[in-house]
C-alpha cells in the first residue's frame, strides 16, 4: 500500500509540475532549465522550452532512455541517413549562397565541410547560412512545396 501512495504521490507530483509549465513565461522557464539542467538554455522559443522542459521533469522522475539504448539509436540512424542519402563517398555538392560558391563532399559518415566531417546536410547548411535549414532543401534535393 505504501508504494502504491509513492507513485500517486510522483505522479501528482509530475502533473503539477507539467501544468505548471504552461504558465511560466520565458524568464521563469530560462530559471527552470537552469535549474533542471544544469546550464544555460539554447535560444529557442517559450513552447520549445514548455516541451523540453516536460520532458526533462519526465525523465527525472521516472528515468530517462539507458545510455546503450541511445547508442544504439544513434547507430542505427547513421546508418539510415548514409543509406537514404543515396550520395556514394566522394560525391560532390555544389550550392552558390549570397554570391559564394560552397562545396560539400559527401564521406563515409557524413559530410565534409571546409575541412570538417558534419552528420547532416542540415549541419552543413546552418554553418554556411548562420540558420537553420533542412539540408536537402538548401542543396537542392527537394522542391519547396508552396501551401496556401
Amino acid at each position: 500500500m505504501k508504494m502504491d501512495m509513492k507513485e500517486n504521490f510522483k505522479r501528482e507530483n509530475v502533473r503539477r509540475q507539467l501544468m505548471e509549465l504552461q504558465t511560466l513565461e520565458m524568464p521563469e522557464l530560462t530559471a527552470k532549465w537552469r535549474d533542471l539542467f544544469q546550464r544555460e538554455p539554447p535560444e529557442y522559443g517559450v513552447v520549445f522550452m514548455r516541451r523540453r522542459l516536460a520532458c526533462r521533469i519526465q525523465e527525472l522522475m521516472y528515468g530517462g532512455v539507458a545510455e546503450e539504448t541511445m547508442r544504439r539509436i544513434g547507430r542505427v540512424n547513421t546508418k539510415i541517413s548514409r543509406r537514404n542519402s543515396g550520395l556514394r563517398p566522394g560525391t560532390q555538392i555544389k550550392r552558390v549562397w549570397n554570391g559564394a560558391e560552397y562545396v560539400v563532399a559527401a564521406v563515409e559518415n557524413g559530410y565534409e565541410y571546409d575541412g570538417r566531417i558534419f552528420k547532416t546536410l542540415s549541419a552543413v547548411a546552418k554553418i554556411i547560412t548562420g540558420a537553420n535549414w533542412n539540408g536537402n532543401r538548401f542543396f537542392g534535393f527537394t522542391k519547396e512545396v508552396k501551401r496556401g
